[in-house]
């Protein structure tokens, strides 16, 4: 048997690093912008997009966005920093109050020009475009004047003949020329010359040369960009009217000059086209690119609702120079949504005859391959999206493509004539296209989809069955376990939910089950994100995530964990629960103190007796709230609804603290389309920021800010939402940034930050529910609210008291830091701060706490219980040996007062030696 020769003590002050952040396996998209009429400028790694009404966004992944603007008077900076001022002449021309389409160019002097432009029905009629110019994409834009105007007041202005003078962009040719193409209903779509050193049109163009429209045909939104591969110039744009009920759709054309003749598939010179203002005009001219569509869903798969996508248009492309995709930008609406828009971005192929044609699916990252015959054959749902313009949405019907060649379900037949395009005659017509992989996000699934065109310039969409085909029994999806960690102050958290082996089949959704109000988890790749509110600062949250399979849930794994948030600063607060009668706050029905203070100004009116709205279930430990039939956007009916809470400056609040405020609610069901619950923070109905849960087919996320009683800079978050466990919301701003969680998934208004109440000493806090659009009141139960408010007073950790208590308030240099050993004994201050000895006292040597019981090596130690350290036993072979191994830790909440002692078993192979070492970790 061999004895112990030496016993290591040693410490490390770091903080407990984190799994790395893993590469995403499955496409995620967990935030989209909203930029109406999005064109495209590539800079860097970043693709911009700028619209109207002064808004922009950026994305680098083609798939999630990060907005920078929604008006001329946001983003930081402003694109222009006075809009009334320095764009002074436009608003006296056009009497406007926002800007139209814009355009951003990078000119070969390095410099980004933003070309703005509105239309007004000022005096009848009238437009003007102009351009400014700036170092940085986004500004701020100095303003270099006017290019053109148009309408009443200009002389021998015909809007038949001439342009709107809106709807810039810019373009170069083969030659690297510079051109401009513009227009908008009235007298067409034209063509300039541009000046590469000033940014402006050549002298004695005059508005230059029509290539399309005119007589107040229904088009606008022209882009133009030229594809080396097919030698050929591409004009899109977009018929009929930009509303979700008018049907916009996108349109192509192609030349192989830059200023025309440009054609449609069927060789019509749009020149010389006769076009008037009824669409009947226009329709038969071009290739419409898509219109309103949506795939429904097909029993077997796993989405029971579908998107349906309404007057996406105005679009603009561009040929990725590091990948060689072509993408298209758009903007659209959705069914049931109403006028809320948001950019897409979906891949451009071209077929065999040089034409565009675009994925039925959003991009999600695929790479066209190579496929079989055989890899084709199967079910698909198709979309035929006719040549006309209309509000009805053209939804799928399903047909099979045989391995032979036939189809089924239509009458026709199908050939690959190469590894990536198609050929398929349905009822008589041929269309050409394209086949690839796309991914299928409402079935969280890559399918096999064509999309091809007809002569006359129909599309036809393809997008397999998403039916999994499962044989045999699957195993279950394992997660990696994490450690208990801490988190110094001001770090955040960012890590994939690791997992073992997962079978291809499986479709994983990931789900917080429990934790701190703000983490959130990407239900698609488990991406776990945490951004810690002062609030949450100096304590422990258990944390619970779930991973499972959508089609059959019960093929699950569960990890636990807990995580400290160190440092952080003095807070009051409040938890109200509902378990007990109160003595004070609003009534309830019956007239009880609920402990609810206030109600969100103009909410409410003359329930100061008893609230209708609420019961108190004491035996539930809840408060019952009723929703009413009242809308915040447009204020319809918020005076009979309950909007309840408390007010933020009975916790001290004047307008400068951080706070957070976290609801609580019980199982929800029964919703129907728009009800909405949740928390909001506000001064009056008027006036606040909400998030919660907005029913449109399935729940979903909502975030967004409501100014002036509309709602503005919504978003609403698709993720799957299970209101049978409950529902948490929480609102918190940090250090001026807003953040929004419902149910773990982060959500923010497009705008994130509410600059409208950072100001605001008076604000509110609390829960609503409403059904604007039903009669039929819903039930919410509110379990629990819970708000803090911080100081600037930092927290006294309770190693900076232990500390003071042994040195003082001043000490010398060399004796309080963590690493200083005043005693000389070998251990660190926070190794004795750890094992709760006396710093200014020698300890007696660590051997004389260690046995020998039973073969085995027993170290006791004495622990503390301060969440803010991880333990950690190491042993080993030799001293400080790299090769050792983890044998006990404790971190958070197992941290437990008094001793513990740790065992490990001895060799009985003579001369054989054991080493432990002890690490301390501290995050304060």
């Amino acid at each position: 048997m061999s004895c112990l020769k030496t016993t290591l003590l040693s410490f490390t002050l770091a903080a407990f690093t984190l799994l790395p952040l893993a590469a995403q396996t499955t496409p995620s998209f967990t935030r989209n912008a909203s930029v109406h009429d999005p064109s495209v400028i590539k800079v860097g790694d970043r693709f911009y997009v700028y619209g109207s009404h002064g808004a922009s966004a950026w994305t680098e992944d083609l798939m999630n966005w990060t907005q920078v603007a929604l008006t001329v008077n946001t983003g930081n900076p402003p694109h222009f920093r006075t809009f009334q001022s320095e764009l002074s002449e436009l608003i006296s021309w056009s009497n406007a109050t926002t800007l139209w389409a814009a355009d951003v160019y990078q000119l070969d002097d390095g410099k980004f020009y933003y070309y703005y432009n509105v239309w007004t029905n000022h005096l009848d009629y009238r437009s003007y475009m102009g351009v400014a110019v700036s170092d940085t994409v986004e500004g701020p834009y100095e303003d270099l004047g006017e290019m053109l105007r148009g309408g009443t007041g200009v002389s021998g202005f015909d809007p038949r003949i001439h342009p709107n003078t809106i709807d810039p962009t810019l373009f170069r040719d083969t030659e690297d020329e510079l051109w401009m193409v513009y227009g908008s209903y009235s007298g067409g779509i034209y063509v300039l010359k541009m000046d590469d050193q000033t940014g402006f049109q050549l002298p004695n163009q005059g508005f230059g040369t029509r290539i399309n429209g005119g007589n107040h045909s229904v088009m606008e939104g022209p882009f133009i960009d030229y594809n080396a591969d097919t030698g050929y110039y591409y004009l899109f744009l977009s018929y009929g009217g930009l509303a979700a009920a008018d049907g916009y759709n996108m349109r192509v054309f192609r030349a192989e000059h830059p200023a025309g003749p440009y054609r449609d598939p069927a060789g019509t010179d749009m020149s010389t086209a006769p076009l008037n203002a009824s669409l009947s005009s226009i329709n038969p001219h071009g290739l419409k690119l898509a219109g309103n569509w949506q795939f429904l869903p097909v029993e077997g798969e796993l989405a029971t609702s579908s998107t349906g996508y309404l007057s996406p248009g105005h679009n603009s492309i561009i040929q990725d120079p590091t990948t060689g995709k072509w993408f298209n930008f758009f903007h659209t609406r959705f069914v049931g949504r109403g006028e809320q828009h948001e950019v897409r971005i979906h891949q451009l192929f071209f077929n065999e005859d040089g034409w565009p044609v675009m994925a039925p699916h959003r991009y999600a990252g695929e790479t066209q391959g190579s496929y079989t015959t055989a890899e084709i054959a199967g079910s698909y749902k198709i979309i035929n999206h006719g040549k006309d313009t209309v509000g009805d949405v053209k939804t799928s019907t399903v047909i099979g493509l045989k391995e032979d060649g036939g189809l089924v379900g239509v009458s026709g037949s199908w050939e690959m004539i190469d590894e990536q395009n198609i050929r398929l005659t349905v009822d008589g017509t041929l269309f050409k296209g394209i086949v690839s992989d796309f991914w299928d996000n409402e079935n969280r699934m890559w399918v096999k989809g064509f999309s091809a065109i007809s002569p006359d310039g129909t599309s036809l969409w393809g997008s397999e069955l998403a039916i999994v085909n499962r044989s045999g029994d699957l195993p279950a999806p394992e997660l990696v376990a994490l450690k208990d960690m801490a988190l110094p102050m001001g770090e955040n958290l960012d890590l994939i939910v690791a997992s073992g082996s997962i079978h291809p089949d499986l479709i994983l959704e990931y789900k917080v089950l429990e934790g701190p109000g703000g983490m959130g988890v990407d239900p698609g790749n488990g991406r776990l994100t945490w951004i810690p509110t002062p609030s949450q600062m100096g304590k422990v949250f258990n944390v619970h995530i779930q991973v499972y399979d959508l089609i059959e849930p019960n093929l699950s794994d569960e990890i636990q964990f807990t995580i400290y948030i160190g440092g952080g600063y003095e807070q009051a607060e409040t938890s109200i629960e509902f378990s007990q009668a109160s003595q004070s706050g609003l009534p309830d029905k019956h007239g009880n103190a609920t402990g609810l203070s206030t109600r969100l100004s103009g909410t409410g009116i003359g329930y100061n007796q008893s609230d209708p709205n609420l019961t108190l279930d004491l035996g539930n430990a809840a408060l019952l709230l009723e929703s009413t039939q009242a809308d915040f956007n447009g204020q319809a009916g918020v005076t009979t609804t309950s909007a309840i809470g408390v007010k933020l400056s009975d916790l001290g609040y004047t307008g400068e603290e951080d706070f957070n405020v976290t609801a609580q609610f019980g199982p929800i069901t029964g919703l129907e389309s728009i009800d909405q619950v949740g928390v909001y923070v506000g001064t009056s109905a008027t006036t606040l920021t909400r998030a919660g849960i907005f029913q449109s087919a399935n729940p979903e996320g909502l975030a967004v800010h409501t100014q002036n009683g509309n709602d503005n800079n919504a978003t609403f978050d698709q993720s799957s939402y299970d209101l049978s466990d409950g529902l948490t919301v929480s609102i918190s701003r940090n250090e001026n940034q807003w953040a929004y969680t419902v149910d773990g998934v982060s959500i923010s208004p497009q705008v994130a930050n509410a600059t409208f109440l950072d100001s605001a000493s008076d604000l509110s806090v609390g829960v609503f529910a409403i059904n604007p659009l039903n009669a039929n009141s819903k039930t919410v139960t509110l379990k629990s609210l819970d708000i803090t408010v911080a100081t600037d007073q930092l927290r006294t950790t309770r190693i900076q008291q232990w500390k003071t208590s042994h040195f003082g308030d001043s000490p010398a240099p060399g004796i309080a830091g963590h690493g200083d050993d005043p005693d000389r004994d070998g251990n660190s201050n926070l190794v004795e701060y750890a094992l709760g000895s006396n710093p200014l006292v020698p300890d007696s040597p660590p051997n004389s706490d260690i046995e020998v019981i039973a073969n085995k090596l027993v170290w006791t130690l004495t622990q503390i219980d301060d969440p803010a350290l991880r333990y950690e036993v190491h042993t080993s072979d030799t001293p400080r040996s790299e090769d050792s191994e983890l044998l006990w830790e404790s971190a958070n909440d197992h941290n437990q007062n008094g001793p513990i002692q740790i065992e490990t078993p001895l060799s009985t192979q003579p001369g054989d030696s054991r080493f432990l070492e002890l690490n301390v970790y501290s995050v304060e």
